[in-house]
């Protein structure tokens, strides 16, 4: 009878284990599932596996029919006049009477045409310097690309995310500019040239910012001696954006785009290579709710774990909803330390370990609390973001020009791309009216 009670005993614990360890291997491969195949689309059309409580949503603004139309013009803004008139009906003839003037606009793009400038160089040879000298500088080739095609060239690769086919498909479809791939890279390496000043002034410019956000990303690079993968650096309250591409994703890089150590508060995600490089380390909110909402949308769960996962991240996004309303509060230094104590205390008993934790929620939370302050720092200090979200968004067209052109080539390409992505999508964003114009005064070499 002993012998049998010691066996009941053995294969309930092992039927335990054996359990915890098929949860935690499904839990793994929906993970991997939702890398390979992206997230499942619920009933509702929402991701996860489970839906969670529906959370209530924001009122839609009431909006009137003039908000559906194109905006009329200014007066500066029109370049040409038409007028149509009609004295008879066009169906019999009559002669028509109590006539008045309707006023339309008809926005449009002029004809994409090719313009060819025959250059007549005036040149001549000065005995006193014994120098060939001329009007303008002569190109070597006698047909040259222009500054116009130039700048649509640094604009296509960058902010368009066009490959060197699809450059050369506009141009020549749209143009009849036939424009080879060895004519787009010694542009692309030209530009990168030129415009290497203006990238150095806009590191200078964020390391002088209050507070920056950075973020990394794969970017394949086919024959590169560094590394595929890029980083980016941007200022919390400005445009300036700088990238580097065609790194590894060890930690000299985040120190080189980070520069030397300073006061300015420097917001991350929790990944191990920001560690020790800012005397003011802030962290994302978006990042662990995330993963506690995918923990408790996951299908993969027991119904116990599944209730534990829902309970605690519906206590995790009510404490988050708390510190993002003293974040958007006016700057009072007493109320706000008072507040991070507060929020310290509440982080303290939210993330205090349970026996009964699913084995990946018990280390989401040891984590958390680990890095408590950094996370509250966007309470003690003024200006500082709850998440790193500038960082995501500047880095997400990069994601798109690598899912369309598999990055680049040589390493010598990927410098001259990080660039030129820093200072057209600076320009695009300082000035989105006109940073073509912008970028084309950049462009032109003196």
């Amino acid at each position: 009878m002993k012998e049998l009670e010691d066996r009941c005993a053995f294969l309930e614990t092992e039927n335990a284990e054996l359990k915890r360890t098929v949860e935690m291997l499904c839990l793994r491969i929906e993970q991997l599932e939702k890398i390979i195949f992206g997230q499942k689309k619920g009933p509702d059309g929402q991701g996860g596996s489970r839906q969670l409580p529906a959370q209530p949503k924001m009122p839609k603004k009431e909006r009137n029919n003039a908000s559906f139309r194109r905006a009329i013009p200014t007066a500066e803004e029109i370049t040409d006049h038409t007028h149509h008139s009609i004295d008879i009906c066009p169906a019999c003839t009559t002669p028509l009477r109590r006539k008045m003037i309707i006023v339309r606009y008809v926005e449009d793009i002029p004809d994409p045409q090719k313009m060819v400038t025959k250059q007549m160089i005036e040149k001549g040879y000065c005995p006193q310097c014994r120098l060939w000298k001329s009007a303008i500088p002569i190109s070597p080739q006698h047909c040259t690309l222009g500054p116009n095609v130039r700048t649509y060239v640094a604009l296509a690769t960058s902010i368009l995310g066009q490959t060197f086919g699809k450059m050369n498909l506009y141009l020549r479809s749209l143009h009849r500019l036939s424009v080879s791939d060895g004519e787009i890279a010694a542009i692309i390496r030209s530009a990168h040239r030129t415009l290497l000043p203006e990238k150095q002034g806009i590191r200078k410019r964020i390391a002088a910012a209050t507070v920056s956000h950075f973020d990394e990303s794969p970017y394949p690079v086919q024959h590169g001696m560094q590394g595929n993968y890029a980083w980016v650096k941007t200022s919390a309250d400005g445009p300036d954006t700088e990238f580097l591409f065609g790194r590894t994703r060890g930690k000299g890089n985040a120190e080189e785009l980070c520069g030397p150590l300073s006061d300015q508060v420097g917001v991350t995600d929790d990944y191990g290579a920001y560690d020790n490089l800012f005397r003011h380390h802030a962290l994302c909110w978006a990042h662990p709710l995330r993963k506690f909402r995918d923990l408790a949308e996951s299908g993969a769960l027991t119904q116990e774990h599944h209730r534990q996962c829902v309970d605690f991240y519906e206590r995790f996004h009510a404490l988050q909803r708390s510190v993002a309303s003293v974040v958007t509060s006016p700057f009072r230094h007493e109320e706000r330390m008072i507040a991070a104590e507060t929020h310290a205390a509440e982080i303290a008993v939210l993330m205090t370990p349970d026996p009964e934790d699913l084995p990946k929620l018990a280390t989401y939370k040891s984590t958390f609390l680990e890095h408590r302050e950094k996370y509250l720092l966007c309470i003690r200090m003024a200006g500082v973001p709850m998440t790193n979200n500038k960082a995501e968004r500047s880095i997400r067209p990069l994601v798109i020009k690598r899912l369309l052109s598999f990055g680049s080539r040589s390493q010598q390409g990927a410098e001259a791309m990080e660039t030129i992505f820093s200072v057209c999508f600076t320009l695009l964003w300082r000035k989105p009216e006109d940073y073509f114009g912008e970028l084309r005064l950049l462009m032109t070499e003196k």
